[in-house]
């Protein structure tokens, strides 16, 4: 007969390291994307009208 208590402990040690796993992999998920965020962030021009640009020297 199998012992029940063993067979528990182990099931919960696989949870355990499945969880840690899945943490882990969310969390460097989450890092690449405020990366990627700032990033782009600092990529992007302001918005509003652009300085420089044909007519803005001359307005109407």
């Amino acid at each position: 007969m199998w012992n029940l208590l063993g067979w528990a402990a182990a099931s919960n040690e696989h949870a355990i390291e499945n969880a840690r796993a899945g943490a882990t992999a969310c969390g460097r998920r989450r890092v690449e994307r405020a990366e990627v965020a700032h990033y782009l962030a600092s990529r992007t021009p302001p918005a509003g009208p652009h300085v420089g640009t044909y007519g803005s020297e001359h307005p109407a």
